[in-house]
């Protein structure tokens, strides 16, 4: 049978007077009634205030017609099979007092929903219909954590209680349960702002904090594989087909510069001939542009290793592809002697978290070096200017190619002056040779 019992959680003059309602073993849903009462004027035993005056007494009367509506309104509501949790006791108690009670698009996690239903019908900002898979996927992992959250902290948030209190916590959920590393909580934060300044957009009410409520980055270790390693693995044979396959999606990977999403879908059907020259035409997931990749002589061999074919794949299923192509890299490169220290992040199965330090090179391996390595050997070869390489990995604009491949802007103007030196160098040896030919 369920219980009510008013309590008090502070002892000050004007505490706020508190609800709770047990209905069972750990299931004892409370809230805030709204209503206020000295604590020298409260029974603790009883449970309501000590009705020494008109106010006191007149509170007591409003708590006790309370009591009757919350057990009403459970009798009726447990009756049809509703779920009777701290929401539910939050809108009984605003219904009673008459205060207006919010719409279920008034919450975070159930506009979140609603954003996410409305993506298929979203105008891109190239004019286009919907969204990519992989961003509603995003999305929607991004709403399980918020769920979780009100959860772990025991009630629904509204759109307007998204607040810099509410960031705090949601970092240190994010953080300390569910261990989850520094740009991964700043990219959710990201996302949880999209939901409430959209929510702003179609007329809801917001807390003016949220334009204050900022993602972050940390900069990441740049772990990647050189001209020199990736001898070393083309020299490295395997047994085992999957890793043979594995390490030939690596090579592949690392001289085309495309997303494991992109790279595990390349088939012989993508290669055309332009002009006697052969390339890979890929249109990628993530980004939607079609890009032409020549094709290296390394690839070449490859491929010409195996009958003009890509390697086999892993899985069938896309995600379990990767998640297999990661797990083998690792032993690849392990066999392969690729073991330098290097810094790097890994996530310690001990603490939960991922957490920065020095590894074995093999061990921060995964799909993602393919595409880091290509832009950053082939950048650190003046020959192969930077438009080039930025037309086969698709980068935006030359700021997120250096900002990706971890070189300062600095390194473009290094770059310059190299070349102005060499041209003064080169013009003071033609002066002087004149200077001996009139001699």
């Amino acid at each position: 049978m369920a219980t009510v019992k008013f309590l008090l959680q502070s002892k000050s003059s004007n505490a706020p007077i508190y609800v709770r309602l047990s209905i069972g073993r750990g299931n004892t849903p409370t809230r805030k009634t709204g209503l206020n009462c000295n604590a020298q004027n409260w029974s603790k035993a009883k449970g309501f205030p000590i009705p020494k005056d008109t106010d006191t007494k007149k509170v007591k009367a409003n708590l006790s017609k309370l009591e009757l509506s919350i057990l009403n309104a459970y009798n009726r509501d447990n009756a049809e099979g509703l779920t009777i949790d701290g929401q539910w006791l939050e809108v009984v108690i605003d219904s009673h007092f008459g205060r207006k009670v919010p719409e279920q698009l008034d919450y975070l996690t159930t506009y979140g929903q609603h954003f996410i239903d409305r993506l298929p019908y979203k105008v891109t900002a190239n004019g286009g219909l919907g969204v990519k898979v992989s961003t509603v996927k995003k999305y929607k992992s991004l709403l399980s954590k918020l769920k979780a959250f009100e959860v772990h902290a025991g009630k629904r948030f509204l759109l307007k209680e998204v607040d810099l209190k509410y960031r705090g916590s949601l970092i240190k959920y994010l953080a300390e349960v569910d261990g989850l590393g520094n740009n991964t909580i700043g990219r959710y934060i990201k996302f949880a702002k999209t939901f409430v300044l959209d929510a702003q957009k179609n007329g809801y009410e917001i807390n003016a904090q949220i334009h204050d409520f900022k993602g972050f980055t940390e900069k990441a270790s740049k772990v990647t594989l050189s001209f020199e390693e990736l001898d070393k693995l083309r020299a490295t044979s395997f047994e085992d087909d999957n890793l043979e396959a594995a390490k030939d999606w690596l090579i592949i990977g690392c001289y085309t510069g495309q997303r494991v999403s992109d790279l595990l879908r390349m088939k012989s059907e993508m290669i055309t001939d332009f002009n006697g020259m052969s390339f890979i035409v890929v249109t990628q997931v993530k980004t939607g542009k079609t890009v032409q990749i020549p094709i290296h002589s390394t690839v070449e061999g490859i491929l010409s290793k195996r009958e003009g074919r890509f390697p086999s794949i892993f899985s069938g299923n896309s995600d379990s592809n990767s998640a297999l192509f990661n797990r083998y890299l690792k032993r690849v490169c392990l066999e392969a002697g690729i073991v330098t220290p290097t810094e790097g992040a890994l996530f310690n199965t001990e603490t939960k978290r991922t957490e920065a330090g020095i590894f074995p090179k093999w061990k921060l391996v995964s799909s993602h070096i393919c595409r880091r390595s290509f832009a950053t050997n082939f950048y650190a070869n003046q020959k192969y200017p930077t438009p080039l390489l930025m037309n086969i990995t698709a980068h935006g604009s030359e700021k997120m190619f250096l900002e990706y491949i971890g070189k300062p802007p600095l390194d473009k103007s290094m770059q310059l002056a190299q070349i102005w030196a060499q041209e003064k160098e080169n013009s003071s040896a033609i002066t002087k040779l004149r200077i001996v030919e009139k001699m």
